[in-house]
C-alpha cells in the first residue's frame, strides 16, 4: 500500500477531495471561498453523456440520467448567458450517446465525457461518492462519473485521548442504500461535477454553516459545496457566486473568447523511470520543499481510459511510492498533481509492459498462425456488455485452446475454464471487439491469465 496511512480518507465527497486543507485566515472561513481547480476548457465544450448499461432494478434510469444531464446543461448555459439578450457567448453543446451508438461513436469530439454507474467502479481509497471529476492534463479532456445509488448519512462517534483528557466528535461516514438516488442528489451532483469540469473548485465553508446547509436550515450559497449528503435541502441551485467565479476564470467573453488561463504547470513531478513491469513498485519523484506537514495537494493516477486507479493527499511528510498491486495491467498511466490552494498542477506518464517472451513462445505463434474467427469477437462484445454469461464466453475460449493459440499449463488447467474471470479480461474483450486492441494483445492477455492462474487474477 502507499505510505500515506495517516492521510487515507474514509470518504470522497462528491468530487475529487483535497484532504487536510491549508488553514486560511478566519475572514476566508467567515465568507467562504473557492478552491482552485486547474481544469480548463479551451473553447465552447462538447459534453458527451453516455447512456448507462440497462439496470433491471431501475429500468428507466438511463433515460432519467440523460434527461437530468440535459436539464443541468441548459441550467448552466442559461445562467451564464443571463442578461446578454440574443448575444449568447457561453456555448455548451450536449450529445447524448445511446447504448446502441457507444461502440461506433467518435469520442474525439468530446471535451467532457459523462458516464453513469450505480457505484464507483474502482475503489482506490475506500470512498463513498455521488460523482467524481477526473481531468487528464495530458490530453486536455475530462471524464465525469455520476453514481446513481442513493447515499445516506451515517454519523459515527470518534473518541481519543490527549493529555489524559477524553475528546470526541461525530464524523459522517455515509453509505449506499441500494436504492436509486433522490432527484436532489442526482440533479445537484450533475451540476456540481459539470462545474468542476469547467474549472470550479469546491466552495469551502466553516463547519457550522455546512452543518446548517446539510440539515436544510440554510440555502446553499454555491452548487460547489463539498457534501455528499443533504437531509433538508429540497432544491439545488447554480448560484450567482458560481457564475461570478466562472467569469473570473474565463472573462466575460465566454469559453470561446477567454482571457489568459491563470493556472500554471509546476514541473515538480516525475517517475524514477518511464517503464515498469506488472507488479513493480512505481516511485514518484516530487519536490516537496514547498509543502507543509499538512496535506494540501492531491495525487491521482489514471489509466488510458481515464479511469482513476489511485488518489491520495500529499504533504512534506508522506512518501509517494505507488502500490504495486494496482498496476498489473499493460498500458499507459498518467500521474497528476493538483494543488487546490494555488491552482497549480503537474503530470507525468509511465507505462506498464510485460517483458517480451522468447521467440518460440506464444508471441511467435500469434505473429504467424493466429486466425481468430469473427464469431469469437462477437462473443467478446456480447460478454463485455453482459449479454452472455461467463460460462458461455469461456466455452468460446476453448476454441483458442484447441488451436494452441493459448496454451494452458497442466498445473493451471482449470484457470481459464473456471468462469472466475478477472474484470480486466472483460475490459480487454470490449476493447478488442471495438477494434481498439489487436488480436495479439488480446490473446497475450489470455495467455497471461492462463500462465498465472487465479492467484494472479488482479493483473
Amino acid at each position: 500500500m502507499p505510505r500515506h496511512d495517516t492521510l487515507k480518507k474514509a470518504i470522497l465527497i462528491v468530487a475529487i477531495v483535497f484532504a487536510g486543507l491549508v488553514v486560511l485566515p478566519n475572514s476566508a472561513f467567515a465568507t467562504g471561498y473557492f478552491q482552485q481547480m486547474p481544469i480548463r476548457v479551451q473553447h465552447g465544450p462538447t459534453i458527451c453523456a453516455i447512456e448507462p448499461q440497462a439496470n433491471p432494478n431501475f429500468p428507466t434510469i438511463g433515460k432519467q440520467l440523460l434527461d437530468e444531464t440535459e436539464y443541468a446543461v441548459i441550467d448552466w448555459k442559461t445562467k451564464l448567458n443571463q442578461g446578454l439578450g440574443k448575444h449568447l457567448v457561453w456555448n455548451i453543446n450536449l450529445i447524448k450517446v445511446l447504448i446502441s451508438e457507444k461502440n461506433n461513436f467518435d469520442y474525439t469530439k468530446c471535451d467532457i465525457t459523462i458516464n453513469y454507474y450505480p457505484e464507483p467502479q474502482k475503489d482506490p481509497n475506500g470512498f463513498i461518492a455521488t460523482g467524481i471529476t477526473i481531468p487528464n492534463f495530458e490530453t486536455g479532456k475530462t471524464n465525469i462519473e455520476i453514481y446513481y445509488s442513493d447515499v445516506q448519512p451515517n454519523w459515527v462517534k470518534k473518541e481519543w485521548f490527549q493529555d489524559n483528557q477524553e475528546y470526541y466528535t461525530f464524523v459522517d461516514m455515509p453509505y449506499y442504500t441500494g436504492r436509486i438516488a433522490t432527484n436532489t442528489q442526482l440533479d445537484s451532483t450533475i451540476r456540481h461535477e459539470i462545474g468542476h469540469s469547467f474549472g470550479l473548485g469546491h466552495y469551502i465553508l466553516p463547519s457550522d454553516r455546512l452543518h446548517n446547509i446539510i440539515n436544510g436550515l440554510e440555502d446553499m450559497p454555491s452548487i460547489m459545496i463539498d457534501t455528499v449528503t443533504v437531509l433538508g435541502v429540497k432544491h439545488y441551485d447554480i448560484t450567482a457566486l458560481d457564475i461570478s467565479q466562472i467569469k473570473s476564470i474565463y472573462g466575460d467573453g465566454g469559453f470561446d473568447n477567454q482571457v489568459e488561463p491563470k493556472r500554471q504547470m509546476t514541473h515538480q513531478l516525475s517517475t524514477d523511470k518511464k517503464s515498469y513491469k506488472p507488479g513493480e513498485n512505481i516511485i514518484l519523484d516530487m519536490n516537496t520543499g514547498a509543502f507543509t506537514e499538512k496535506p494540501f495537494g492531491e495525487i491521482l493516477v489514471i489509466d488510458s481510459n481515464n479511469t482513476m486507479i489511485e488518489n491520495f493527499g500529499i504533504s512534506g511528510l508522506n512518501s509517494t511510492i505507488l502500490s504495486s498491486d494496482k498496476y498489473q495491467k499493460n498500458g499507459e498511466y498518467v500521474a497528476e498533481l493538483i494543488n487546490p490552494v494555488t491552482g497549480d498542477f503537474d503530470f507525468t506518464s509511465f507505462t506498464i509492459e510485460t517483458p517480451s517472451v522468447k521467440p518460440d513462445t506464444v508471441n511467435q505463434k500469434i505473429n504467424t498462425t493466429l486466425q481468430i474467427p469473427t464469431w469469437m469477437k462477437n462473443n467478446a462484445k456480447w460478454w463485455s456488455q453482459g449479454l452472455i454469461s461467463d460460462d458461455e464466453f469461456t466455452s468460446g475460449l476453448q476454441f483458442l485452446v484447441s488451436q494452441n493459440i493459448v496454451k494452458i499449463p497442466s498445473s493451471q488447467s482449470s484457470g481459464i475454464h473456471s468462469g472466475k474471470i478477472p474484470d480486466w479480461v472483460k475490459t480487454d474483450a470490449w476493447l478488442w471487439s471495438a477494434g481498439q486492441m489487436s488480436d495479439r494483445e488480446f490473446v497475450s492477455g489470455l495467455q497471461y491469465l492462463a500462465d498465472n492462474g487465479n492467484s494472479q487474477s488482479s493483473r
